[in-house]
């Protein structure tokens, strides 16, 4: 295992893309949760630092900026948003590069030492986890169902899941052969913290990961297989917290395992949409500065879906009610389905180019619009949105 000590040296590839997609989200997300009236707290669950040692903000700085800047903007939120920064090794460095911000807090401890500080706020807050450990050892699934137990307003979670590194660590503890070395895979976590195998389990929410390592080592499955198995499950089980999950592989090369799993869960359909809308385009834009000859840091890749894949499924799940499916539902299907492969505008367009070719019908209540005129709008926030499979 790494040492952390190595970690602060200088901000990675893979961490400048996971707090550009949280950067992105953030602005959305905090500006719907405003104007719910709803406390909003902020919790980076794994907050290191703040800053890289060669000056590059890392999470902690992202979030307090998004704060500072909306306070700045409305004075009168200033009671309603709140940063909470976990930290145990560098409580001190924490609190000085987050020196000046208002509405920060940092704790110190592990986030498991800091769980019961979360589960007393008041239920009517809304709360967001970002987690992003150094490695896979403090991610005990059942602590974010005690969260999910307190049943507050909202509750969203974007974590960084090493998948591949879990799956190494698991080789390692069952004294299977482990996986080939690979630099990008390594874990940042302290060697005096001992694993277990009773801690995996803890971590996975289950024994399965045990029997995928053996099926990895007696080559009835290869490692990419036993990968997407693993991360498959644990999605599902993570499902039992969050009624909508998606995640997305971060590659460093498109042969390689994912670097880790960007995962986002939420309860609640508009976050859901409202992630995988954001992430969608944000990935898009890199793939742009990366055709265009700017430096990249990852092989990015966007997987395709054929035209006729994407048309055929969604007449399929219009079908599943004969009385046809909400906009909205369908749309949260899809990216159930698809995860960030399409935006909800692209949605949309699809869905109307199935109506123009008679494929589908859509309802819309009210039926016009406040001039008289036909209503035509696929916003489902003003109408009451329902796709049909035309027979």
């Amino acid at each position: 295992m790494g040492q952390t000590r190595d970690f602060f040296r200088e901000k990675k590839a893979w961490s400048v893309l996971k707090d550009e997609l949280l950067d992105y989200y953030l602005v959305p997300y905090i500006a719907k949760i405003l104007r719910t009236g709803k406390p909003l707290y902020i919790f980076d669950c794994f907050a290191g630092k703040g800053k890289f040692d060669n000056g590059i903000n890392g999470s902690p700085i992202i979030i307090a900026e998004h704060i500072k800047g909306n306070i700045q903007k409305n004075p009168a939120v200033s009671g309603k948003l709140h940063g909470a920064f976990i930290e145990k090794k560098y409580s001190a460095e924490l609190k000085a590069n987050l020196s000046g911000y208002s509405n920060t807090a940092v704790l110190s401890g592990t986030f498991e030492d800091n769980l019961e500080k979360i589960l007393s706020l008041d239920k009517n807050s809304s709360i967001f986890l970002y987690v992003d450990p150094y490695g896979i050892k403090s991610l005990n699934l059942n602590n974010f169902n005690l969260v999910k137990e307190r049943h507050f307003s909202s509750l969203e979670i974007l974590m960084n899941f090493n998948s591949a590194g879990f799956l190494r660590e698991g080789c390692r503890l069952l004294k299977y052969t482990e996986l080939p070395s690979d630099d990008e895979l390594t874990d940042y976590e302290s060697d005096e913290d001992i694993n277990t195998i009773d801690r995996m389990d803890s971590i996975a929410g289950g024994t399965y990961w045990q029997e995928l390592v053996k099926k990895y080592y007696d080559k009835t499955m290869d490692i990419y297989q036993a990968e997407d198995a693993f991360i498959s499950e644990y999605s599902r089980r993570l499902g039992d917290i969050f009624k909508y999950t998606v995640n997305i592989p971060i590659r460093i090369k498109s042969d390689h395992l994912p670097k880790y799993r960007l995962i986002f869960g939420t309860n609640h359909e508009d976050g859901l949409i409202l992630m995988a809308d954001n992430m969608n385009k944000k990935w898009k834009q890199m793939l742009e500065n990366q055709r265009g000859g700017q430096q990249v840091l990852f092989d990015f890749e966007f997987p395709g879906v054929p035209a006729y894949e994407l048309h055929k499924n969604i007449l399929s799940l219009v079908a599943e009610n004969s009385s046809g499916v909400l906009l909205r539902e369908l749309i949260v299907k899809l990216i159930q389905k698809y995860g960030i492969v399409f935006s909800e505008s692209e949605y949309q367009k699809k869905i109307r180019q199935m109506e123009q070719d008679s494929d589908l019908i859509i309802d819309r209540a009210p039926a016009k619009t406040p001039t008289g005129k036909p209503a035509t709008a696929m916003d489902y926030g003003k109408y009451k949105i329902t796709v049909r499979k035309r027979t």
